[in-house]
């Protein structure tokens, strides 16, 4: 029988990572896709992973990003705010 390979390469990839890290790469993934959107799409995304940051357990990520967490739900309503469409 075909195992599946690709999918035991994706599990080892993930666990080296943590949770934390891998948001920052969702996010970033995220914000491109959006800016094709438009700016308010953009900014409840940015506002949307604000929160997420800050509701990931301390044992899961580093207070980093909890401050990066402030930091976009501090600028999210900013960019919605001077959103034109």
């Amino acid at each position: 029988m075909l195992e599946f390979v690709p999918l035991e390469l994706l599990d080892d990839f993930i666990q080296s990572y943590n949770l934390a890290q891998m948001l920052v790469v969702a996010f970033v993934l995220s914000v491109l896709g959006s800016l094709a959107l438009s700016k308010k799409v953009m900014s409840l995304n940015i506002i949307l992973f604000g929160l997420l940051f800050l509701l990931v357990p301390d044992t899961v990520s580093s207070i980093e990003y909890k401050l990066l967490g402030v930091a976009l739900v501090a600028i999210g309503p900013v960019l919605y705010t001077t959103a034109r469409d």
